[in-house]
């Protein structure tokens, strides 16, 4: 019985913590348009690059697109990317979580389906999960961060 109350001893504070963040902090608004250029340079062998733009669109009711629009460059092949993600997406306080439902590849994407899987983030591929963390700025903009980096700049 003792080992018993350990147990949901443990549990209860694993869990305090997740519950408070979940259930107790006020979700913030999301910002409606997002737009962000990025370049990704690969210098180790196989050398590449990455360059294009993301445009997300949070509707209401949380759900979403995202357009990825740009050029890629892998062992001195040149491709385009123009893709077309639909997602759902929840915030609560400065967590965001994106669900990827389905990407359409435009016609004139011609990023190879092996490398896109190696190299687009995965928004950009199907029923794929990303976590973000947020932080809204004095101006009122919005920072979203991936990995420890800056992903998308959003001005109001």
């Amino acid at each position: 019985m003792n080992k018993l109350w350990w147990a949901l001893a443990f549990m209860i504070a694993f869990m305090t913590p997740w519950a408070w963040v979940l259930l107790v902090r006020p979700a913030e608004p999301v910002p409606e348009w997002c737009f962000v250029p990025y370049q990704i340079e690969n210098e180790s062998q196989p050398a590449g690059i990455i360059d294009a733009t993301v445009r997300n669109h949070f509707k209401n009711g949380g759900v979403g697109s995202s357009i990825l629009m740009g050029t890629v460059t892998f062992n001195n092949a040149h491709y385009q990317v123009h893709r077309v993600s639909d997602m759902t997406w929840y915030r609560q306080g400065d967590f965001m979580l994106i669900n990827t439902h389905k990407v359409e590849i435009m016609p004139n994407d011609t990023l190879p389906a092996k490398l896109a899987q190696q190299i687009l983030f995965t928004s950009s591929r199907e029923e794929k999960n990303d976590y973000y963390q947020m932080y809204r700025l004095s101006n009122g903009d919005q920072i979203i961060n991936y990995s420890g980096m800056p992903r998308l700049y959003c001005h109001q």
